[in-house]
């Protein structure tokens, strides 16, 4: 399942088109699940137009984007800093703010150095196009995130893609094209994958890389804070974190703010500072987010930390479990993977079914997160469920409860 799969040429304005006259359709009839205004947070609920929500639609894993220590944190630092700071990281926008936190998740990570972009989107695009040309090869797991693919097509790199999660696949990708001759060869995988929810087998594509002379880059968007003794990301719970040669992160996702992140050795990160334009040419994140996100660190990397990972596999394994009459089976590459995950997606059949559906969750409490086509390939749209630590039992119980009964018409077909 692909949510980057925006067209055959991966060019967003191939079917704009398109995807206007969906939201159009959709919003003419009030049914528009797309850009919905939250009015208020409570974790877990929000507020979506005056309706209360058990929300399971958010990447706040862990709790801490309103964790009092970490909101406490941005305070202080607007207070002292101001809300922005109105430059670039190249020119006027690197605050002692950002070189503490680089210096913090260099530390926590083992690595070098490590370099923080205002978005994690910006930290995907910026690094692969920093450090790939033409003279380069790009070999991507078919559900990378779009933020890699932007990257991959602006470095104008030869590009080259394999099977998701399948080793054998990627060993016949860099084998065809064995007989060129590359500057760089970089092999690109996220850890955690935003709507399969299946995780990468890192020990095995290392090894595949180490034999063909290849870089790897592992985006840990959705992996840090979520997997590893220290929440340090899968490649930490893997035991090969320091086989990785450019590591993403965000802090935007588990941390709770706003943000991305690249790890690596001074080197790499050396070329990236001078090479990523993504960097140059936008303002530094705000000091609120750089400050929370050191806050939501320090939580991550104690026992309550742990105590919210654990509450975290807890609520998701009860919740897959309690979803088990509908499609929501856990691919795993091998057995070394981890057996559970937060992200629970429900495969489906039927766009606007789909779409009615989404509405009548919303209707009765439960904000789930919707791909229909053509962010998904046609006639395969998901209901995503993601799942954090904030939901109690009953919570869980019942949004499983109305997310069963609601999808009936799945089950039928069945």
């Amino acid at each position: 399942m692909d949510d980057t799969a925006i067209s055959e040429t991966g060019d967003i304005a191939a079917d704009v088109n398109e995807r206007v006259a969906l939201a159009r359709h959709f919003g003419s009839l009030g049914k528009n699940p797309f850009f919905q205004p939250i009015d208020s947070v409570d974790p877990p609920r929000v507020g979506v137009r005056g309706t209360q929500c058990v929300l399971l639609g958010s990447n706040s894993y862990i709790g801490l984007s309103t964790h009092p220590d970490v909101t406490a944190a941005a305070i202080r630092a607007t207070q002292e800093f101001g809300v922005g700071t109105t430059g670039s990281r190249l020119l006027n926008g690197t605050y002692s703010l950002h070189v503490a936190l680089e210096k913090q998740l260099a530390s926590w990570l083992g690595r070098d150095d490590a370099l923080v972009f205002t978005t994690g989107y910006q930290a995907n695009v910026g690094t692969i196009q920093g450090l790939l040309g033409p003279d380069c090869l790009a070999v991507m797991d078919s559900y990378v995130h779009a933020s890699i693919r932007d990257g991959v097509h602006l470095s104008r790199a030869v590009e080259a893609k394999f099977d998701h999660n399948d080793v054998s696949s990627l060993v016949a990708a860099l084998h065809s094209h064995a007989g060129t001759s590359f500057r760089r060869i970089l092999v690109l995988v996220d850890s955690l994958y935003s709507m399969e929810g299946s995780t990468a087998p890192l020990r095995q594509i290392i090894d595949v890389c180490k034999e063909a002379g290849a870089w790897v880059m592992v985006d840990e968007a959705h992996g840090i804070g979520v997997f590893g003794p220290t929440g340090a990301g899968l490649s930490e719970r893997s035991g090969v974190a320091q086989h990785i040669d450019v590591l993403m992160g965000s802090l935007s996702k588990a941390i709770g703010g706003l943000g991305g992140f690249i790890a690596g050795s001074q080197d790499i990160i050396d070329e990236i500072r001078m090479s990523a334009r993504s960097l140059w040419f936008s303002t530094s994140g705000t000091p609120a987010a750089m400050a929370s996100a050191s806050a939501a660190i320090d939580v991550i990397r104690g026992a309550e930390g742990q105590q919210r990972r654990r509450k975290l596999e807890r609520n998701s394994r009860l919740m897959r479990e309690a979803l088990k009459p509908l499609d929501v089976e856990l691919h795993r590459p091998d057995d070394d993977s981890p057996d559970w995950s937060p992200i629970i997606p429900i495969r489906l059949f039927d766009e606007l079914r789909t779409v009615l559906s989404w509405n009548n969750l919303k209707d009765n409490g439960v904000f789930v997160t919707p791909a229909i086509y053509p962010a998904v390939p046609l006639g395969k749209p998901v209901l995503r469920v993601c799942m954090t630590s904030e939901l109690n039992d009953d919570d869980i119980g019942r949004c499983a409860d109305v997310l069963t009964d609601e999808l009936s018409w799945a089950l039928a077909a069945a």
